[in-house]
């Protein structure tokens, strides 16, 4: 309980710090801080996360459904990593495109995120994630 306590606790503090960030720019700024809460913050609550990088590191596409499954998936993820993913060389094409490279252990992967869709109140309703 007390690593959930420590997570809640650091969304609070990033809280502060994304009030004028676009919705690319948070959801960055989140998976550089580690923070699963405000990762999942971002999507709708019926929203999409795929991502089809993984296959590049030998691992299974990853699709998940619901903000309830993306909180829990990079809570592990974060909590297996202990800590953030290292992201590199981010750059942002349009309102629903960003290339960065991430680290997945030993490895240095390029990645583009699609922004598929969001909704009227800016929330990511589906994320594709491809390797390049």
């Amino acid at each position: 309980m007390l690593c959930c306590a420590a997570s809640a606790f650091n969304h609070k503090q990033n809280e502060k710090e994304v009030n004028d960030m676009n919705l690319l720019e948070q959801y960055i700024f989140y998976m550089k801080q580690g923070d699963n809460i405000g990762l999942a913050d971002l999507f709708h609550p019926h929203g999409v996360l795929h991502d089809s990088s993984l296959l590049k590191i030998g691992k299974d596409t990853l699709h998940l459904e619901g903000k309830t499954a993306i909180e829990m998936m990079f809570h592990y993820r974060f909590r297996f990593n202990r800590g953030p993913f290292k992201i590199q060389g981010v750059e942002y094409i349009g309102e629903q495109i960003i290339n960065y490279f991430i680290t997945y252990g030993e490895t240095l992967l390029h990645v583009h995120a699609f922004f598929r869709k969001t909704d009227a109140e800016d929330q990511i309703q589906r994320l594709d994630i491809y390797p390049t």
